[in-house]
């Protein structure tokens, strides 16, 4: 397979020239030294990533991952990977691995001093990872390598934007410093740790094809069981995404379902609000219980039509439990 996509570049795309692979090749590893310039950058980015999820600002995260450097080590891993450089290959490790450690106290020194934080859209969005970031982490992979291959540098900040590497690291060390659930520290950290693995492949498989890889044969041969386990860690790495994208999935499945299906039977009681549902599965049963606001209570009856509703719209067991708030409403002329 992997020669037939070698074939299919070699024929529709122009081989760098013998200069011009050099010149990728050394401009690749000059990503590999650490200097105090990457430190630099990579903890503003940090600090400007962590301070707009915060405050919730899209525009302000996308503007943190522009001037976030870390896609650049991993390239350069990946480059070292394919041509068997094991020197190159752990200089790339360290430097991506200490930034990585950089933004993370950051965050946490930031979490630290902030006196109040609400979860938001920014936060949560980078706790639980599926599949489908996965296959923008792979993408942006594909882009970055093959712009840095054919020295397109003017796609790359538009593929820094697309790659989320900064983002989960601060959420993951704002999560600490904030001491509001591991829960959601794992979840970034499973979103950078499948980035980097899906990037990392990526590099691998452009390098290679482009013809930066090795010579020699056996060097070659060696690049392709490398590129072979990325693909076996990637899809390693799928399986707790592709759990988490479908318990996702369910559960704002069952919660819309269980919304509508509420709403429409309280729409006949003025005032009344569903405040909040939750869900759980005991055996084949699904007990879902929901937080009401209304003036007057719900009787037995309305509540086992409620139920039966429900189990038929979720084709399975339902035990609904309602736990209702009374309200009074005042008005000036009582």
């Amino acid at each position: 397979m992997l020669d037939s996509l070698r074939a299919l570049i070699d024929k529709h795309f122009i081989k760098l020239t013998p200069t011009e692979r050099e010149e990728v090749i050394e401009n690749i590893k000059a990503g590999s030294c650490p200097t105090n310039d990457f430190y630099v950058m990579t903890g503003l980015a940090a600090v400007i990533a962590t301070l707009g999820i915060i405050i919730g600002s899209t525009v302000v995260v996308i503007g943190a991952m522009v001037v976030a450097p870390l896609l650049t080590p991993l390239l350069s891993s990946s480059l070292a990977g394919v041509r068997g450089e094991v020197t190159v290959f752990n200089k790339s490790l360290k430097e991506g691995i200490k930034g990585a450690l950089l933004s993370i106290v950051i965050a946490i020194m930031i979490g630290w001093v902030v006196p109040e934080f609400i979860l938001n859209t920014e936060f949560l969005m980078r706790t639980q990872p599926t599949l489908i970031n996965l296959g923008i982490a792979f993408a942006s992979g594909l882009a970055g390598a093959y712009a840095v291959a054919k020295r397109l540098d003017f796609t790359l900040p538009g593929i820094a934007i697309s790659v989320s590497l900064i983002p989960p690291l601060c959420v993951a060390g704002l999560s600490i410093g904030l001491r509001i659930g591991w829960e959601y520290t794992t979840g970034a950290l499973l979103l950078f740790l499948s980035n980097v693995i899906a990037i990392t492949l990526a590099g691998y498989l452009v390098f290679w094809l482009v013809g930066l890889g090795p010579i020699w044969y056996w060097d070659e041969a060696k690049s392709r069981k490398r590129i072979y386990t990325s693909i076996a860690l990637m899809l390693l790495i799928a399986i707790p995404l592709g759990w988490i994208m479908w318990t996702t999935w369910e559960e704002r499945y069952v919660t819309t379902q269980t919304q509508e299906i509420l709403e429409g039977q309280l729409s006949g009681i003025k005032y009344a609000e569903i405040n909040a549902i939750y869900y759980e599965y005991s055996g084949d049963s699904l007990q879902i219980i929901a937080e009401i606001e209304s003036p007057t209570l719900l009787s037995h009856e309305r509540v086992a039509e409620m139920e039966y509703a429900l189990g038929e719209k979720l084709e399975r067991n339902v035990d609904l439990e309602l736990k209702i708030i009374l309200i009074e409403t005042v008005d000036s002329e009582n």
